[in-house]
């Protein structure tokens, strides 16, 4: 299967429903210089960009839940959505 930011970005929205219901922000692209698919969660001010390397795209792609960037995305909620903050749907 071909990885495009669009397939990636859709299956991580459909494992991390919260980022959608907490209106971040999810962009996907590939950095060829350092050659890992990078995702970048947006709110307001606040944004976090991480690295995906090929081979865990790819599991993330085959039904394989994407450990490192859940446990990124749950630290950015954590920080950035947590009671008291603006994230609050």
């Amino acid at each position: 299967m071909t990885i495009t930011p669009d397939t990636l970005r859709s299956k991580i929205l459909t494992f991390y429903p919260e980022i959608t219901k907490l209106g971040i922000d999810l962009t996907v692209h590939f950095d060829q210089d350092k050659g890992a698919w990078v995702a970048q969660l947006a709110k307001h001010q606040h944004e976090l960009i991480t690295y995906i390397d090929p081979q865990d795209a790819m599991e993330c792609l085959d039904d394989i839940e994407c450990v490192h960037l859940g446990t990124q995305i749950g630290q950015f909620i954590f920080n950035y959505c947590s009671e008291g903050t603006e994230c609050k749907t």
